[in-house]
């Protein structure tokens, strides 16, 4: 048998052997759903993700008290990674920083597709003084609102 016959059957042969079992499905999402940690000293076996916000937007609701929503839509970087925000309460220079962040565990294998989002994020406002505030999301300026105490 030529020589290049022969490789040519051998590439064949473990390309076929790599393929047995492909038809099983991949899924993105572990048999055995981890519950979401209730904070970030919970973490356990999560770890912190990046996420890509493609649009931010201040919501201002018309009711008594006023309700302020901040409203972020993007992608998680896959399917596994799990939306968070933690927003703080107002600093000195009226200043609401939001920390977005995902968490993942990195021991779960998961599809590498982009997973969009589409979040409201409560912004709690009880006790704030009459003022302006700033809403800055991973350090950048969102918008400004005036707030009636």
């Amino acid at each position: 048998m030529p020589r290049h016959l022969l490789a040519t059957l051998t590439v064949l042969v473990l390309f076929l052997a790599a393929c047995v079992g492909a038809d099983t499905p991949v899924t993105s999402q572990p048999s055995d759903p981890q519950p979401m940690p209730t904070s970030t000293r919970d973490l356990g076996d999560m770890q912190e993700g990046a996420v890509f916000i493609d649009s931010s937007d201040l919501l201002i609701m018309e009711s008594y008290p006023v309700q302020i929503n901040l409203h972020l839509v993007g992608n998680l970087p896959t399917p596994c990674h799990h939306f968070q925000a933690d927003v703080s309460a107002p600093n000195s220079q009226n200043e609401i920083h939001v920390r977005v962040y995902s968490l993942v565990n990195p021991m779960v294998m998961c599809t590498q597709v982009l997973q969009p989002f589409d979040e409201n994020v409560s912004i709690p406002m009880t006790g704030a003084a009459d003022g302006t505030y700033s809403v800055l999301v991973n350090g950048q300026l969102v918008g400004e609102f005036t707030y009636p105490g």
